[in-house]
């Protein structure tokens, strides 16, 4: 039986096996480090966004004493109208990258008599970034620092 066991290690499939098995440990030190993604052994997980994309540029057509339509008109339909608060329109952003990081912004536009009274956000891009993934239609730099197709 002894005999029949190093014939078997003798074949070239039992050879090749430690270096496939270092060959994939050699390819799992290798993967990327970049945030956006989910790893090489982990499930595909795509990015996620959800709400008003708003930048400070869009924020700022908004001003004292415009009407609901104007505001509706500058930064489309808020994704929160509270039923207790008709005079609050809450236009909230949430981006979760594939790691599972989450980013979120808001902004409030509060109306007094049907006009803008008061403007709150937290603190947004100032205008439309192509490097911020955020952005609807953001497609990852190639390798060689385009956009891909």
């Amino acid at each position: 039986m002894s005999k029949v066991f190093v014939e078997q290690c003798r074949s070239p499939v039992a050879r090749l096996a430690p270096l496939v098995l270092l060959a994939a440990l050699v390819a799992g030190g290798c993967a990327q480090r970049d945030p956006n993604r989910s790893g090489l052994l982990q499930p595909y997980r795509s990015d996620l966004p959800q709400g008003n994309y708003l930048t400070q540029e869009t924020l700022d057509q908004v001003k004292p004493g415009m009407t609901r339509d104007q505001v509706r008109f500058a930064l489309g339909t808020p994704l929160l109208r509270h039923v207790f608060h008709p005079d609050r329109w809450d236009y909230v952003f949430r981006y979760q990258f594939p790691n599972g990081r989450a980013e979120l912004r808001r902004a409030t536009i509060l109306f007094r008599d049907d006009r803008v009274a008061a403007i709150e956000a937290d603190a947004l891009p100032p205008k439309e970034d192509p490097t911020d993934p955020a952005l609807p239609g953001y497609r990852p730099p190639t390798s060689a620092g385009k956009a891909s197709p």
